[in-house]
């Protein structure tokens, strides 16, 4: 039996990259699964034929043992960048969340092919090497970068290395897909939609490294869960209400607080489950004022068990988070969008209201009005959302991807690259300090990139330094760097 090697790159900038990531992972250990049971269900049965060695069975399964597949997901700018980058890349959740305005006038002003060369000619050199010595410690079969940010610099890293591992990058915006999302280079580009495939066209890429399948989402949405009925009774809620889900996203923003206060006011008939995401104040607080509402009100932070969730609802409003959206729509849930981050989700607004799957609701309302009309018994306008919502779901995409990307994979009586005269010559031409960083990083195998007595290896002493930012910030505690970023960011926002 062989042995696999699949590297996911993503960044942490809101939740949806690492749960795309998690969502194809759960793809493919489902695939895994089912071609290791069909073989030994064929083999103990002797339906393979013994004369040819890798022939195939009558039943279409594959004489040779399908081979496992060992999977890593890295954040790469926590994990393998140099400061100051590292810490730019943590400014994406303040600003979303204090000041959106200027994240969108960031995403627009970028959003060609100048800006994006200066971003690499400063970036490249704080994450190059962390990059490389990534790639050759981990020894991927296949590199899937599921970040815009980290497609430029690994078809560089890869040609530093002199290494042919095949690449691909799996989009995941809807329809505002950013410039350094399509990297010439790469072996295959995965985009969820028809818009995004256009802009991809216009690039004058290859259409034949281009594939149309939908955006990933946890594979847990096609299976199926207990009855409406019996989830609200798991949950705690009372029969015969509609049941409104507010969600924010990763990092908790979109509004979900003013619009649980003017569903609290207009004291609609509904009840609430309001997700707060990784925004701990904000869970705090709701928790803290939840006597005070007009309707009932269930409050969770991060949460893992959201198809259940979801199936549990009959509306849900939720900032435009692709992935969020997605999730409604193979859940038969209408939409209803209560806030977008300037740039990067204008698209995914365009999707819901394009395909009349959902409305826009800024102001409260708007929202008010529009909770109205879905809750009215006989709602003929919920019911037109409902089948178009069916219409434009693909649930499955999680698996078409992750079979997109199994069939990139060499061989398997293919040498790896890893054991070839290319690695060998490709090894001699790395630095001597590059090389010392990979034989420290096998040797301390993963728990190279995990703290270890309070400290990270591999990173100097002033970004272990700039490294307590994030975890005091986790805890619910400003550190004097974050308060300045934050401050900077308010002061900003109001000189605009």
């Amino acid at each position: 039996m062989k042995q696999r090697t699949i590297l996911f790159l993503i960044a942490d900038t809101g939740a949806g990259h690492r749960s795309a990531a998690n969502a194809i992972t759960g793809a493919i250990k489902l695939i895994s699964q089912r071609e290791q049971e069909a073989w030994q269900a064929q083999h103990a049965e002797q339906l393979v034929p013994s004369t040819v060695a890798g022939s195939a069975s009558e039943t279409g399964v594959p004489a040779l043992e399908p081979p496992t597949y060992r999977i890593e997901i890295v954040d790469v700018f926590e994990e393998y960048s140099r400061f100051p980058l590292r810490e730019a890349v943590k400014l994406y959740g303040p600003t979303i969340r204090y000041n959106p305005k200027l994240f969108g006038d960031v995403f627009h002003l970028s959003n060609q092919e100048g800006p994006v060369k200066a971003y690499q000619t400063i970036a490249t050199p704080l994450i190059l090497n962390g990059l490389m010595r990534l790639i050759t410690s981990v020894q991927p079969d296949i590199i899937v970068s599921i970040h815009p940010l980290l497609n430029h610099v690994t078809i560089h890293a890869l040609q530093e290395l002199g290494l042919k591992i095949p690449f691909l990058t799996v989009v995941t915006d809807l329809i505002t897909v950013h410039f350094t999302w399509f990297a010439p280079g790469a072996n295959g580009y995965i985009v969820p939609t028809e818009q995004a495939k256009q802009l991809y066209m216009e690039r004058g890429l290859d259409p034949k490294r281009l594939h149309m399948l939908g955006m990933p989402i946890d594979p847990k949405f096609t299976l199926p869960t207990d009855s409406k009925e019996e989830l609200r009774k798991r949950f705690g809620l009372q029969e015969g209400l509609p049941t409104v889900l507010l969600v924010g996203g990763g990092d908790g923003a979109g509004g979900l607080q003013a619009a649980v206060k003017a569903i609290s006011q207009a004291r609609l008939p509904v009840q609430l489950m309001v997700v707060t995401g990784r925004n701990r104040r904000l869970y705090a607080q709701l928790l803290r004022t939840r006597s005070k509402f007009h309707v009932p009100a269930k409050i969770f932070g991060f949460v893992h068990n959201m198809p259940e969730l979801m199936r549990a609802s009959d509306i849900i409003v939720t900032k435009a988070g692709p992935g969020t959206i997605c999730e409604a729509l193979s859940c038969d849930l209408p939409i209803i969008l209560s806030g977008y981050v300037p740039g990067q989700e204008e698209g995914n607004v365009k999707f819901v209201l394009a395909n009349d799957v959902g409305v826009l609701a800024l102001d409260p309302r708007t929202l008010v009005n529009e909770l109205r009309k879905l809750i009215k018994p006989g709602s003929q306008i919920l019911r037109q959302r409902l089948d178009n919502a069916r219409k434009v779901s693909r649930a499955r995409a999680s698996f078409d991807i992750a079979n997109c990307i199994l069939s990139y994979l060499p061989d398997l009586e293919a040498e790896s690259i890893w054991h070839s005269r290319q690695w060998q010559r490709a090894q001699r031409r790395l630095s001597g300090r590059l090389r010392s960083a990979i034989r420290l990083r096998r040797r301390q195998g993963t728990r190279a990139r995990k703290p270890v007595g309070g400290k990270t290896l591999l990173r100097n002493p002033v970004t272990r330094r700039f490294a307590r930012t994030r975890d005091l910030s986790e805890n619910g505690t400003d550190t004097p760097s974050t308060s300045i970023l934050r401050r900077f960011i308010k002061i900003k926002g109001n000189g605009r």
